[in-house]
């Protein structure tokens, strides 16, 4: 088991891109590579029952960012969450999973693998309950806002019109934070893109191809150039 870090607002070690959040947390706990909280990455989230178009948009996008050593951020649900912290370890790349349960407790337990591989390779598991805490109800949309606090921007692949995925939208644009929802040429019919269109009508930008995948690291090249 790694150590376990509990940082306060104010101290050193809390980013101060999650401070500058509304309602930022008094106090996180982390587990994993804390270098990892010095910069802003991409949260990249969606849908848990996603298509398979979906699930490999978001380990593509993912490993594209974790390869430009930009950390993705996503929070190991099933489906697209998941997807996103697969394609940053399947290269090794910086992830950060954000949970709603303590930073000890993998929730859910289908993918407790998975978060052991992203502290393997030197991810970080972060989250404001404390240790052993379970993951109950009413800290999954709070949890949205830490990711959007983690990030300089965030993409959406496949999520309905009222979903958990939209208040993570929500969020980013209270934060005025650069969101991307992807809709993609030729999507295939099960494919969910009722929230994606809803998004882009708000001012989300469009991811269609790999070719839109520089539009995203560009939003954080004020951090990362």
């Amino acid at each position: 088991m790694y150590d376990i870090a509990e940082i306060q607002k104010g101290s050193a070690l809390y980013p101060p891109h999650l401070a500058s959040i509304m309602a930022p947390p008094r106090t996180i706990w982390a587990m994993g590579n804390l270098e990892l909280l010095k910069f802003p990455g991409v949260s990249v989230v969606g849908a848990r029952d996603a298509s398979d178009v979906g699930l490999t948009i978001a380990e593509r996008i993912s490993s594209f960012l974790a390869l430009n050593n930009i950390p993705v951020v996503s929070g190991l649900a099933l489906g697209i969450d998941a997807a996103a912290h697969r394609g940053a370890v399947s290269v090794k790349g910086p992830t950060i999973a954000v949970l709603a349960s303590g930073v000890d407790n993998f929730t859910p337990r289908a993918n407790a693998s998975l978060a052991q591989q992203i502290l393997d390779t030197n991810g970080l598991i972060v989250s404001e309950q404390p240790p052993g805490a379970p993951a109950r109800r009413q800290n999954f949309v709070p949890r949205n806002r830490i990711q959007v606090g983690l990030s300089r921007a965030s993409v959406i692949v496949e999520c309905a019109e009222k979903s958990g995925t939209m208040s993570h939208a929500k969020f980013c644009f209270e934060e005025r934070h650069a969101l991307f929802t992807v809709m993609p040429d030729n999507a295939p019919a099960n494919m969910n893109l009722s929230g994606a269109r809803l998004l882009s009508s708000m001012g989300a930008s469009i991811i269609r191809s790999k070719d839109d995948y520089q539009a995203v690291f560009n939003s954080n090249n004020d951090v990362y150039a």
